[in-house]
């Protein structure tokens, strides 16, 4: 039975955890063996492959232990240390003993190990202050989601793993590292997308608000009803897409799908004389207009367009059919000036690197299903990136043999190896996580050579239609409504944020003062009386962050500085050297603030246009 201290800590600490261990003490098990060792403490061994294998040494596990840790140097200069394996915990208690300050979390991927640990060790002699987490099994979206969590309290992730695991659990423990590779990888393409896109998200937001106000929400004003359980395609603009002009052109002409028409695509299908059901776009740079310049290039007045409200503002000028938008995560304008306490909640669809993932999680959310790729090919065919039909004229539509030599590969539907590039395997991984959190909705990917799609199941598009486009599906003029918005609230939340504009002045003046006096307490070595300025530096640095001006135009200007700051506050919290950590508090912020006041003038002149368009519509 779990010690009772253990039961408590647990309790307090680590409740799902306490709940997943729970019914395993009552069971009797002989897979993992408890005994003392020849030297006296506890040792700890586990069946494996109808083996005894012993996780410590069978004659002195603590000195074992000691030699394990011993190897390691300088592990405080990491955010945290994850020991993969606890076994009885002897290298992770001399690990805490020996780094007092340094965080530390445990996978231990044997729930009955834990069970042995718990029943056998009492963590309340354990210095347990930096233990961050502890959790175990082997479920991969579990195992993903708790690196994660890790993640976002440190990136500089050092992986320990109890010596006899490296044989025994070579897959998760692979695992583990294939994960915070990829979690890293993720964190860092994000970080760069906001370095590029954060000012431009919200000048498009702010310019493209008339188009919201003048158009329907394709999840608000659109009666769901027309696309639940009804069929759904996605074209890309993969090179498969080439093969799939006449399936598609049957589609539409009978009606079988509704045909989503993602980024590029558009051209291709255009070009062989097939005008989808909507054509959907996100991109916020300025350049996305040309996706969809052959529309208005046409006049083509029959092709709904569906916009994220963070498109490249250049997109929606002069287009010249009927549109519907989509709110975007990145939007902060329009969910505050939209916000009503009488209306339905807004629905607000998650940026990603790819409008197809977008538009899967659209029709996700409306109800589609099956859903069906064409062209998705995520990866290269036969040196080509697009479908015929589509070029930039800067040749990026082919790519050389020498290229694709030096290119990343992936498994493709065959099961065959295809050369890729890093933006398609994210793109990718977007897609079947989002897949994966939408289990009820049947996926099929019909991209000939195209990328295996975790999720998915693949199946020939002309096959698709016998077996699930057998009538008709769609609805003409399907998109035909007005938006439902209450232009009242617009009055009230333009009065605030003129007010909270106007308050920053004094808000800015007031943290100047407190970093000036910290600035002077660190300069006469004043460690006493600097605890008390930090609460006042907290207490305005708050009314910063809590200013509705600032949280719907400047924060999200400043992703990146505002990210940068947070892991200065984060790395310093615990410092124990008041006048140092003054120091770092008054230099990263005194910069901040110089930023922050930058923007203000920056977005000035576009807050004004947003400003008297909603007073026109007042």
């Amino acid at each position: 039975m779990i010690l009772v201290d253990n039961r408590i800590y647990l309790n307090l600490h680590h409740r799902e955890l306490f709940q997943k261990l729970a019914p395993l003490e009552s069971q009797e098990t002989d897979q993992v063996i408890v005994e003392p060792s020849k030297k006296g403490p506890l040792t700890m061994k586990i069946k494996w492959n109808d083996k005894i294998r012993y996780l410590h040494s069978k004659y002195d596990p603590e000195h074992e232990a000691s030699r394990l840790i011993g190897k390691w140097q300088d592990l405080d200069q990491y955010d945290q240390i994850l020991f993969v394996g606890i076994g009885l915990g002897y290298h992770i208690k001399q690990f805490a003993t020996r780094y007092p300050s340094a965080k530390f979390s445990i996978y231990e991927p044997n729930p009955e190990v834990l069970v042995q640990f718990f029943t056998n060790i009492n963590i309340k002699d354990w210095p347990l202050r930096n233990l961050q987490s502890i959790f175990t099994g082997t479920d991969q979206q579990e195992i993903t989601v708790e690196i994660q969590k890790l993640l976002n309290t440190g990136k500089n992730i050092l992986v320990i793993p109890l010596p006899a695991y490296e044989k025994i659990y070579t897959d998760e423990l692979t695992f583990v590292m294939k994960v915070l590779k990829e979690q890293i990888h993720n964190e860092k393409s994000n970080l760069v997308a906001n370095a590029v896109f954060q000012k431009r998200w919200t000048i498009n937001a702010i310019k493209n608000f008339p188009y919201v106000m003048k158009t329907p929400n394709i999840l608000l004003d659109i009666d769901q009803s027309l696309f639940k359980n009804k069929p759904a395609i996605i074209v890309s603009a993969g090179p498969s897409l080439s093969e799939e002009f006449e399936n598609l052109r049957y589609i539409k002409e009978h009606g079988l799908a509704y045909i989503f028409s993602v980024g590029s695509a558009i051209n291709a299908l255009i070009h062989h004389e097939i005008y989808p059901d909507a054509a959907c776009t996100y991109d916020p740079q300025s350049h996305n207009y040309r996706v969809i310049q052959i529309i208005k290039d046409k006049g083509i007045t029959q092709i709904p367009l569906i916009f994220g409200s963070t498109v490249g503002y250049e997109t929606l000028e002069n287009y010249p059919g009927p549109m519907l938008h989509m709110l975007i995560n990145q939007d902060t304008i329009s969910s505050y000036f939209l916000h009503s306490n009488e209306s339905k909640n807004l629905e607000i669809l998650h940026d990603a690197p790819s409008i197809a993932v977008v538009t899967f999680e659209l029709l996700c959310r409306l109800g589609a299903s099956p859903i069906i790729l064409v062209g998705q090919n995520l990866a290269y065919l036969q040196n080509r990136h697009y479908a015929e039909g589509i070029s930039y004229g800067n040749g990026s539509e082919f790519i050389s043999d020498d290229k694709l030599k030096n290119l990343p590969t992936v498994k493709n539907v065959y099961g065959e190896e295809v050369p890729t590039n890093e933006g398609f395997n994210q793109m990718r991984r977007q897609l079947e996580l989002f897949i994966q959190s939408h289990p009820r909705v049947k996926v099929i990917n019909t991209t000939k050579g195209g990328a295996h799609i975790e999720g998915t199941e693949f199946i020939e598009l002309d096959q698709v239609m016998k077996q699930y486009l057998t009538s008709k599906s769609v609805k003409n003029n399907w998109y035909k409504t007005a938006n439902q918005y209450e232009k009242k609230d617009l009055s009230i939340h333009i009065k605030k944020a003129e007010q909270e504009f106007l308050n920053l002045e004094k808000i800015f003046s007031n943290l100047y003062e407190v970093l000036n006096n910290l600035d002077r307490l660190t300069k006469l070595n004043s460690q006493k009386n600097l605890e008390n300025e930090f609460k006042k530096f907290d207490k305005a640095f708050g009314k910063l962050t809590k200013n509705v001006f600032y949280k719907i135009f400047i924060h999200p200007m400043m992703k990146v500085q505002n990210k940068r700051l947070e892991e200065t506050f984060q790395m310093i919290r615990f410092h124990k050297n008041a006048v140092e950590k003054a120091k770092i508090i008054v230099q990263q912020t005194n910069r901040f603030i110089a930023d922050c006041q930058a923007h203000v003038q920056f977005v000035k002149p576009y807050y004004k246009e947003l400003k008297d368009f909603i007073e026109s519509e007042i």
